[in-house]
């Protein structure tokens, strides 16, 4: 077999809502979502076994297989433990960030070991696949669907493409020095914030992050302070701005940086990462 290997992109919900609530006690959403350059990068080699990563320091992704995400997708992708093959994972994005990179991982390598079996990634068509891969992750049936933006809705497993924006393209990604866990967001949840029905606007689990971690509001003032729209992504904690032009963005990143606040510099994608066959041996190095 030929070494594969896809980038996992980082994603943002350009708006969120609580929707209702199923007798099994998972929230249903409606939201739209879309990638972003930003990307963790996986590599399926053969000859070799188990899981490899490479993350920045401090990063507390699970080193391992059986509390990975990745590794996780990768046995729903092949459907069954591999045999005389490896993950590598190279880690970019920040876990427990709202960026959904655990997610993205998983199903990037679902996708690689959908491929190295030989079957089709085209999950859009198979709904079932969505639904098991919800499973996982609410967030990876719409990295799995092999789309650039989508509005999702459900528990994650209603997947439905559409164009990516227009506008806005340029983006800063404004870090807090905390995470936030989707389980703890959602549990502060109060069926009162509930939006109820699907709207183009806001973020649902702003107001319960806002709750358990008050200092998000610095976060938010600090970003409209640097001349942008200040917005949640996700869970969070991660605020994001969205630019029409790369200086604008630039000069909004760097006044971040000067207050003290780590900022990111990354752009919408306007298309899905795709499997690349890895033919020259220096690349694996």
């Amino acid at each position: 077999m030929i070494p594969l290997r896809i980038e996992a992109p980082a994603k943002l919900n350009l708006w969120l809502a609580v929707t209702g609530r199923r007798g099994d006690g998972h929230h249903q959403l409606a939201s739209e979502l879309v990638l972003l350059e930003l990307a963790d990068s996986l590599l399926l080699m053969p000859g070799c076994s188990g899981l490899r990563i490479e993350a920045p320091p401090g990063d507390d992704v699970p080193r391992t297989p059986a509390a990975n995400l990745a590794w996780r997708g990768l046995l729903a992708g092949l459907g069954e433990e591999p045999r005389l093959a490896c993950l590598a994972l190279e880690k970019r994005i920040a876990s427990g960030a709202g960026l959904g990179g655990g997610s993205s991982d998983a199903a990037a390598a679902w996708r690689l070991g959908r491929r190295w079996r030989g079957e089709a990634n085209d999950a859009t068509r198979e709904p079932r696949l969505l639904e098991e891969l919800s499973r996982i992750g609410a967030d990876v049936p719409f990295f799995a669907a092999g789309v650039a933006a989508a509005r999702v809705e459900g528990i994650g497993e209603v997947v439905a493409k559409i164009d990516p924006p227009a506008g806005g393209v340029e983006v800063v990604l404004a870090h807090p020095p905390f995470s936030l866990s989707t389980a703890a967001v959602f549990a502060e949840l109060q069926p009162g914030e509930w939006s109820g029905a699907a709207h183009a606007e806001g973020n649902d689990l702003l107001t319960p992050a806002r709750r358990l971690r008050p200092e998000l509001d610095d976060v938010m003032r600090l970003v409209a302070g640097a001349g942008a729209e200040p917005r949640l992504t996700g869970s969070g904690p991660t605020v994001f701005a969205r630019c029409d032009d790369p200086e604008r963005a630039d000069a909004v990143a760097a006044r971040l940086g000067r207050a003290g606040l780590r900022a990111t510099r990354t752009r919408l994608r306007r298309e899905p990462a795709r499997i690349e066959a890895v033919s020259d041996a220096e690349e694996l190095r």
